[in-house]
């Protein structure tokens, strides 16, 4: 709620790493769309090959079990997006390979992605989905895994023997097909609103003229 609350917080990104029970992440992603200011990074329940479900503490996920499991909860929100598997990071304080969320490494894409150019570029492939902190993966996806989750709206993140692990794909979790089922679409929407609504504030209860209405337009362009 705090997160939503845009008296409280200005941010373009929501994930709680790590949290995956449908009732919270679903209350999450309805929220966020709700806020009309942001994304939400969800992770996702896994399953194993037996349908099982799989906590934290070990088990190899089922790309078909997890995405299946996934879709059935027809969630419909481009305001959403999810990624899987689970990666395995550097603790450099205890020196160790930690296994951490899906959603902590689209974050570490994500946030590169800014960095080196705008919202509304693709935080995915080589150039920008490149997980360079990314030792392991906790389940290898063939090239067919990858076809399966894009097909169930989930990004999978990829290894390839010359090029490390990958985010390789940008969708939400949006259904129907359009512009909006992709990432780059969605955050730059989300950013045009912001840059409006920043320039909105600046003319707030200034003299409803024909003045204000042109400054408002110069700022906006």
């Amino acid at each position: 709620k705090i997160m939503t609350d845009d008296t409280a917080v200005k941010h373009n990104l929501l994930a709680i790493p790590g949290i995956r029970e449908p009732k919270i992440t679903d209350y999450a992603a309805s929220a966020v769309r709700d806020y009309q200011m942001a994304m939400y990074v969800m992770d996702l329940p896994n399953y194993d090959e037996s349908g099982n479900r799989l906590f934290d503490s070990g088990g190899r996920p089922d790309v078909e079990k997890t995405s299946d499991h996934f879709e059935g909860r027809t969630l419909d929100n481009n305001f959403a997006a999810a990624y899987f598997p689970d990666v395995y990071i550097q603790d450099t304080v205890n020196n160790r390979a930690v296994m951490v969320p899906a959603s902590v490494a689209a974050l570490g894409a994500i946030g590169y992605s800014d960095s080196k150019s705008y919202p509304w570029f693709a935080p995915a492939g080589f150039n920008r989905g490149a997980l360079g902190f990314v030792s392991n993966v906790r389940t290898r996806l063939s090239v067919s895994d990858r076809d399966e989750l894009y097909e169930k709206r989930i990004n999978p993140i990829a290894n390839f023997p010359d090029g490390g692990f990958v985010i390789f794909g940008q969708k939400t979790m949006q259904i129907q097909p359009s512009a909006l089922d992709r990432v780059n679409v969605r955050r730059m929407l989300l950013e045009v609103k912001r840059q409006v609504a920043a320039v909105a504030n600046i003319i707030l209860f200034e003299q409803h003229t024909a003045a204000t209405r042109n400054r408002f337009i110069v700022l906006v362009n």
